[in-house]
């Protein structure tokens, strides 16, 4: 697996800890759509330092090929990271990953989550050898959810209780990509 992909003007890039500053400004440009969506984040989350422990840490388990974490750049419009795509829980014996992903607000509804989500499961499939790929998503993320279905994520039903998110344990409707 290569670190840095190309598409189009799409670039997908797992980053170390020389972009902190940029991957901490995507954070904070979208801190409020995003934690709508995602697990409650520790206090120190919106610092340089949290940010470069957690970058130093992805990049570390990306290369033990347990976890990869692409940002999404597209060189036409902006030199900023517009988009992230993350592979956890990779097991290699089975096979299979989960999915989480998200898009820059300001660049939302112009087509980036599929492209991403394709040039990302290309690879994940392909080059990672991945079969089942899961999504969990709250159930009223409609955009979220009309894209898994697009990309040919099946339902899968509910998971109960699932992650705690503003310190209420939630349920998310479960989605499979099956290579």
């Amino acid at each position: 697996m290569k670190f840095e992909y190309h598409s189009d003007s799409l670039a997908l890039k797992v980053l170390d800890t020389s972009h902190t500053g940029e991957v901490l400004d995507f954070y904070k440009r979208n801190k409020e759509s995003f934690e709508k969506y995602e697990t409650d984040k520790p206090s120190n989350f919106y610092t340089y330092t949290f940010i470069y422990n957690l970058l130093k840490a992805e990049y570390s388990s990306c290369l033990q090929g347990k976890h990869i974490r692409f940002f999404l750049y597209d060189y036409s419009v902006s030199d900023k990271i517009i988009g992230s795509v993350s592979f956890t829980d990779i097991r290699t014996n089975m096979k299979s990953c989960i999915i989480g992903y998200k898009i820059d607000e300001a660049f939302r509804h112009m087509g980036y989550g599929r492209r991403m989500l394709t040039l990302s499961l290309k690879i994940m499939v392909t080059e990672c050898g991945m079969h089942r790929i899961e999504a969990y998503i709250l159930p009223d993320n409609t955009p979220s959810i009309q894209l898994a279905k697009t990309m040919g994520f099946l339902s899968e039903g509910t998971a109960y209780a699932y992650a705690k998110i503003n310190n209420n344990w939630r349920d998310h409707l479960r989605f499979t990509y099956i290579s």
